[in-house]
């Protein structure tokens, strides 16, 4: 069965020339001219190719015409391997060289029923690059636009293709191109693109979700690298949408990913060589402070001033609001600006590199030994961090309870086989609420310093500021007086004991 073996990076599509122009490309092999291609997707009205997910296009470039067929990548970080075959078409559709036998007979079923749905329209060039011996790969830039129903989208795209040589040196090579060019992993196929518009669908927000994980057959290691590449997705959808989008959820999932990778390694840390630890764990977090203020300011914005307002029958809080949103707006432009800059895509494609170069441990703990460690670590961190709080319930020590709430959250998430579903649907809703409410606490230490500077910029917001102050303060304290005792109700559940 054909393999094809890519990587897939997206660039803004004013950086067209720079890629063009960058000196890997500029002086490799050219494959022939420039080729525009239109090709079109087919499928049932019902969209049941799309179901099973196979994808059926014709491609006209010159005057030659191929069909092809293709079935679902796995892709992580942008680097895709999946089925396809490719063969002439003269006019009518034909399955034979299709060598896989359900995804014949799938197609062969289907045919009578298949129409057209969508069309991408580019221009291709492509190059040969011979980054060593022993290694070939092709490098094509795409430019033009994906249509259906009279909707559009820009196609601007840089994919590397495997020819000879292994996985390792698609990453290589990316990141050797993206530490001078805005290229950033990206998933989505110009096909799922396609069918997006066709459904009329708007963009979905990457957000983390379960890793399938075979418990009786899979190792800690396996455990760590499925759900790490799983959260790199994650990472790599809302680093690519943040700059283009106004929604700033991007921004939040991005930090969200960033965090729930490094968790991830100090979980799994027994089964992962002390480099990649001692290396990656401290760049995750620096990657996710650097987006902490244009963060901090949105929810100054949406969760705080906005809500204040309404509770404010003087409308005083509008020109102190009008303040947050212009700093707001400010950091965005910044933040969105170094997000797509040269060099945006590296940590990324420098993480899946590394990520999928590791040694897989000659002896490796159960995973039910590793989940025990991991959840009584962050457990006992979490106890701990309550009693402080209980002793002085100040703004920074409920900021680390809250932040050990979290860690044991993504824990129990991750090692959720460890539970009775039951005793585990619970432990994650109140885990949850806490850790929001805990947050709230938050937002009031992140607040008053902007409000602060504000105020000494503008004296005339010292009432406004005076009362977005006091309503925070009232706002909080309802929540103040349980939310202690909840966490110790919570984190004294008999069913902990079970981890010992």
């Amino acid at each position: 069965m054909p393999r094809e073996i890519e990587l897939k990076l997206a660039f803004p599509p004013a950086a067209r020339a720079k890629v063009l122009n960058h000196p890997l490309l500029s002086k490799a092999e050219r494959c022939g001219p420039a080729q525009a291609l239109i090709n079109t997707y087919f499928d049932t009205p019902a969209q049941e190719l799309s179901a099973q997910r196979i994808a059926l296009r014709t491609r006209k470039a010159g005057d030659t015409w191929v069909q092809t067929v293709k079935c679902a990548a796995k892709s992580s970080g942008g680097l895709a391997s999946r089925p396809e075959w490719e063969y002439p078409y003269a006019g009518q559709f034909d399955f034979t060289p299709v060598d896989a036998p359900d995804v014949k007979a799938r197609l062969e079923a289907l045919c009578e029923r298949i129409v057209p749905l969508f069309t991408t329209n580019f221009l291709r060039e492509t190059f040969a690059l011979t980054p060593r011996q022993g290694v070939r790969i092709l490098a094509m830039v795409d430019s033009g636009e994906v249509s259906a129903e009279g909707r559009t989208e820009p196609i601007s795209e840089l994919e590397l293709e495997l020819v000879e040589g292994d996985a390792d040196d698609l990453l290589a090579l990316a990141c050797e191109l993206a530490e001078d060019l805005p290229l950033l992993p990206y998933d989505p196929s110009k096909a799922e693109r396609g069918y997006r518009l066709f459904r009329n669908e708007k963009q979905r927000l990457p957000r983390a979700t379960a890793v399938e994980i075979p418990q009786d057959s899979a190792t800690a290691f396996d455990m760590f690298r499925e759900i790490s590449l799983a959260t790199l997705r994650v990472w790599a959808a809302s680093q690519f949408g943040a700059p283009v989008s106004s929604n700033p959820e991007y921004i939040h999932q991005l930090r969200l990913s960033l965090r729930r990778l490094r968790n991830l390694i100090r979980l799994f840390s027994p089964v992962l060589t002390e480099d990649f630890c001692s290396g990656w764990t401290p760049t995750l977090a620096l990657l996710a402070d650097d987006l902490a203020e244009a963060r901090d300011l949105d929810v100054l914005c949406e969760e705080i001033l906005e809500n204040a307002a309404k509770a404010d029958p003087d409308q005083r809080i509008e020109p102190l609001l009008a303040m947050a949103r212009q700093a707001a707006a400010e950091a965005n432009v910044n933040i969105k600006a170094r997000l797509a800059a040269a060099g945006c895509g590296v940590p990324i494609l420098l993480f899946t590199r590394e990520l999928l170069a590791l040694p897989v441990p000659a002896e490796q703990p159960p995973i039910t030994e590793v989940a025990s460690r991991a959840l009584r670590t962050v457990l006992k961190i979490a106890r701990r961090r309550l009693k402080l709080a209980q002793a002085e319930p100040s703004a920074e020590n409920l900021h680390v309870l809250r932040i050990a709430i979290k860690r044991l959250r993504h824990t129990a998430e991750v090692f959720a086989a460890q539970f009775p579903e039951k005793f585990h649907a619970r432990v994650l809703n109140e885990l949850g609420r806490l850790q929001s409410e805990l947050g709230s606490q938050h937002d009031l230490s992140v607040a008053l310093p902007h409000l602060r500077k504000w105020i000494e910029a503008d004296p005339s917001q010292r009432e406004a500021g005076a009362f977005v102050t006091g309503w925070l303060i009232a706002t909080n304290l309802k929540l103040e007086r349980s939310i202690l005792p909840r966490c110790a109700e919570l984190l004294a559940l008999r069913h902990w004991r079970k981890l010992r």
